[in-house]
């Protein structure tokens, strides 16, 4: 679905602003309203909304919205629950076109809240008001000069090109009153009974003034919305940078006590996010990092990450948090070495990442060394480690100034992105800081919070450098899915072994050779025709795992095995079900032992639709817990990608001398079902197939065991 967002500018940059319950007492929310737009030095009509006041802080006072009498862009509510809905009547009377509901009272507070929530918001998009909240914070717009915001406003915060989108305002205010970023719009979206998260970050896609989104996610209400938005922020050049709770089951349960939303999947979000290039980040530390590297440093032209400290247990400290984040410290070549053992002592060993401490002369070794390093062709990012507290010694901050001095000379003769990042959480000293932000170069705080900036900065990068998506083709026709539309539509059972495997076939995914006999003579015959050895499997509608039944029996070798194997599987499954329907024993080929059994399933997730499951399979599924998922429908690049992420993809390339299986079967076959669960996403709930067999390379794959559970 194509979604046009709405335009939020009479909200975002509102030309007139009525404060319905504007007030003079300390603390209250319609005081520090207006308190806030005097700060900030807003230039449009103020209308003060009060009936007991003549005045409210120098402004005239109205004593209704009708009363003003001129255009009015967003009004500001901050009376009671039970007045939002006559105040949105009012609105629609006046051509009002924007508000926020600051009151709380609606859907986290119970039944009746809920339901007076659902009517302001039935009635907000009956008749197009953009409405924000309720329950929450407002909006300020720091370049624009203008607020609908009950915090005070911390004076030493700055306007710059990072907007933030988020639905706890207690968070948003926490970030604000930090004042670590420079800030393009603060949105406090609460309960998100009109306009959600995804309605403002798909407006901040196209805002000239955004350069980076930040976004704090509670819960997701409408995920189609949500991946339109996200992918127009993408397209658009502009990183998402989101901390969304809900991972663990308590979270999900004070999430939906707060929100009133349901928290999905982890797992499948995680797919979801990294498919649209969102930055998924674990702490409200490392949003603030992240988004000051990316506000301030261009994408880097290739991977490869200079990093300079002051002694080598930082180096360590470095190498222990980094170790399995895929960074890359490139080597320097013979010459940078060479021209560093100019600037550094003789008993220095030049690596990377750099101890540029030498004999302890900062202003001159530190400074040299990055010169030389950041002259490397390999190198994409030069990072510089240094501590500079508030309160520090005069002395410390004339070395942190040559160096911050050493970062800037980088940004103004390469084309290098460049940071400085402390190794402790703390305020800097402001002399330094300012510098360096006078200069547009990040400062950030935390060893571990800095190199996940830097992670997510390369792993942007290297998206962004992806060529577009390409969208694959299904690969059956419309008179296929018409017939299993049909035949779905009649059944009120899972679909047998049988039946899962003639429409796995139908989308090209094989089964083995394979026929049901009802006797153990029967069986014999058959095992001849297909030839031995062979696999032995109960076939009936009311058993859904065959081994935990003894109804499996492989490696059938002749006559005599073959008729033992059939009459104990009946026995097994008529002790393990007294009440199973037995339709008989499903007799396969075997599969070669070279081959690698590999898990596909699909799950249907209750916000994105049917997602892909990958990983290992056979009597390894819960002993690695090797598992990826994706998004239906994949394309091929997407299929490599899911096994490429694996541990098994070390045995399905060939692992200690075995051969190399068919991956490229193995990535058609993911595609492939992928377009089945799209296909069928009203009729599956849920799809295994294990093992999938990935034969020799060449020889393709095979569907040895599968189980589809219908919706009915």
């Amino acid at each position: 679905m194509t979604y046009q967002f709405k335009d939020l500018s009479p909200m975002l940059e509102p030309k007139s602003i009525a404060i319905l319950g504007a007030s003079e007492r300390h603390g209250s929310a319609g005081r520090l309203v207006l308190e806030n737009l005097h700060f900030l030095g807003y230039q449009g009509e103020i209308y003060a909304i009060n009936p007991k006041n003549e005045t409210v802080l120098g402004h005239k006072c109205y004593k209704s919205l009708e009363e003003v009498g001129k255009p009015i862009d967003m009004v500001a509510i901050l009376i009671g629950a039970k007045n939002v809905l006559p105040t949105l009547h009012t609105m629609k009377k006046l051509n009002i076109p924007a508000c926020w509901v600051l009151a709380s009272g609606f859907s986290e507070s119970g039944e009746e809240g809920k339901k007076l929530q659902k009517e302001v918001s039935d009635y907000a998009k009956e008749n197009d008001l953009l409405v924000l909240g309720p329950n929450c914070i407002g909006i300020a717009n720091l370049p624009g000069h203008s607020a609908t915001y009950s915090v005070a406003i911390n004076p030493k915060i700055k306007p710059g090109n990072i907007s933030v989108v988020m639905q706890s305002g207690a968070i948003l205010m926490g970030l604000a009153n930090s004042a670590r970023c420079g800030f393009r719009y603060l949105i406090s979206a609460g309960n998100q009974a009109v306009l959600e998260t995804s309605d403002f970050i798909g407006y901040l896609a196209q805002d000239p003034g955004t350069k980076v989104i930040c976004t704090f996610v509670e819960g997701i209400k409408d995920a189609p919305k949500f991946i339109a938005a996200v992918r127009a922020a993408y397209e658009a050049g502009k990183p998402v940078i989101m901390l969304k709770v809900g991972r663990s089951e308590a979270a999900q349960r004070a999430v939906q006590a707060h929100t009133g939303s349901l928290a999905g999947s982890d797992n499948v979000l995680n797919a979801v996010l990294k498919r649209e290039g969102v930055i998924r980040v674990n702490s409200l530390d490392e949003l603030v990092e992240t988004a000051e590297l990316f506000s301030a440093c261009p994408l880097p032209k290739n991977d490869g990450i200079a990093l300079l400290s002051l002694s080598g247990g930082q180096i360590g400290l470095v190498g222990d948090i980094s170790q399995g984040m895929g960074l890359n410290f490139p080597k320097f070549s013979q010459k940078a070495v060479d021209d560093l053992m100019k600037v550094l002592p003789d008993f220095c060993s030049p690596s990377n990442p750099l101890d540029a401490w030498g004999n302890g002369d900062l202003e001159k070794m530190y400074p040299g060394c990055v010169d030389v390093v950041s002259r490397q062709d390999n190198i994409g990012i030069v990072a510089m480690s240094r501590d500079t507290p508030l309160g520090v010694a005069e002395r410390e901050v004339e070395q942190s100034m040559r160096i911050a001095e050493a970062a800037v000379k980088v940004k103004e003769t390469t084309d290098k992105g460049v940071f400085l990042f402390s190794n402790f959480s703390g305020n800097f000293d402001e002399s330094v800081e300012n510098y360096l932000r006078s200069h547009g170069i990040p400062y950030l705080q935390g060893t571990q919070e800095a190199l996940t900036a830097v992670q997510a900065l390369e792993n942007y990068a290297k998206k962004r450098k992806l060529p577009p998506r390409t969208e694959a083709v299904n690969p059956v026709s419309d008179a296929v899915r018409s017939e299993w539309k049909q035949r779905f539509a009649g059944l009120d059972r899972p679909l047998t072994e049988t039946e899962s495997r003639e429409l796995l076939n139908a989308y090209g995914i094989r089964g083995p050779q394979e026929k049901t006999a009802g006797t153990a003579e029967e069986a014999v015959r058959i095992c001849n025709e297909i030839g031995y050895p062979v696999v032995m499997k109960i076939l009936s509608p009311d058993i859904k795992h065959k081994t935990e039944c003894g109804g499996v029996k492989v490696g059938i070798k002749n006559d005599d095995e073959a008729r033992a194997a059939f009459k104990e599987i009946m026995s097994n499954a008529s002790a393990y079900d007294p009440k199973a329907r037995l339709d008989g024993v499903i007799i396969q080929e075997m599969i070669p032992s070279s081959a690698v059994e590999v898990l596909l399933g699909v799950i249907h997730d209750p916000s994105f639709g049917p997602v892909i499951v990958f990983g290992a399979g056979g009597i390894l599924v819960e002993l690695m817990k090797d598992s990826v998922l994706g998004l239906a429908p994949l394309n091929r690049d997407d299929a490599l990608e899911m096994i490429n992420s694996t541990r098994i993809v070390k045995m399905l390339k060939g692992f200690r001398g075995s051969s190399e299986t068919d991956i490229d079967a193995l990535a058609d076959a993911l595609v492939n079902l992928s377009f089945l669960a799209s296909d069928f996403a009203d009729e599956i709930a849920a799809l295994d197939i294990n093992p999938l067999m990935v034969l020799p390379k060449g020889k393709g794959v095979c569907a040895v065991d599968a189980l589809i559970e219908n919706r009915k």
